[in-house]
């Protein structure tokens, strides 16, 4: 399904291979070759999502931009013949050519991978994290931003939290350890979500 968002909708490479059930959503641009399987969603909040060249999208993943007009912009590109697998989760991110995004992999705004980077299943790469080419986050491993502008990768969620304690590179209000009036953030960010949404504008081609 292609849909239309506030006035801008998708552009997709007339070889490109879209399953029916998927939702290919506003500023989107899928490139030659590409394939998007059942259930996957392709979604702009506002900023671009960009698909290369032999891109394989499978089924269950979800990949879209974030921010805008009530956020910081988040756009979305995926480098050419990379494989984003089923129920992963790339928003707001950059991810180099030949790529290989593991199933249930979640990527999070302003995180860069380089080329030739694999993601192991389950894996999660923080917010604002660069990846150099050729980087391996393991299954269920941590890639975090480290003190040197380059990246720790760990399967110890409590190394993590130390070199995320103080970031926010998403923008939300919570820091690495999370000391914050959760229920404060919570109704801030759904609040701006729904502000976000408000302004939305979709009609299905």
């Amino acid at each position: 399904m292609l849909v239309e968002r506030n006035g801008v909708g998708p552009i997709v490479a007339r070889d490109a291979r879209v399953a029916e059930s998927a939702q290919i959503i506003g500023n989107v641009l899928i490139g030659e070759g590409c394939v998007i399987g059942y259930g996957a969603v392709i979604e702009s909040s506002g900023p671009e999502v960009r698909l290369d060249v032999g891109v394989v999208v499978m089924s269950g993943a979800v990949v879209r931009s974030s921010g805008g007009l009530h956020r910081p912009a988040f756009p979305v590109r995926v480098g050419a013949e990379t494989l984003v697998g089923p129920l992963s989760v790339l928003e707001g991110c950059l991810i180099g050519d030949a790529c290989h995004v593991g199933a249930g992999v979640l990527v999070l705004p302003g995180a860069v991978t380089g080329e030739g980077t694999r993601l192991g299943a389950g894996g999660v790469v923080h917010g604002g994290t660069r990846l150099p080419p050729a980087s391996r986050v393991g299954p269920h491993h941590y890639a975090v931003p480290g003190e040197d502008g380059g990246a720790v990768i760990t399967a110890d969620v409590e190394e993590a939290r130390r070199h995320l304690s103080g970031a926010d590179p998403s923008g939300d209000g919570l820091d690495g350890d999370g000391r914050a009036d959760l229920a404060a953030l919570h109704r801030r960010t759904t609040a701006i979500l729904r502000a976000e949404a408000a302004g939305w504008t979709d009609r299905v081609l």
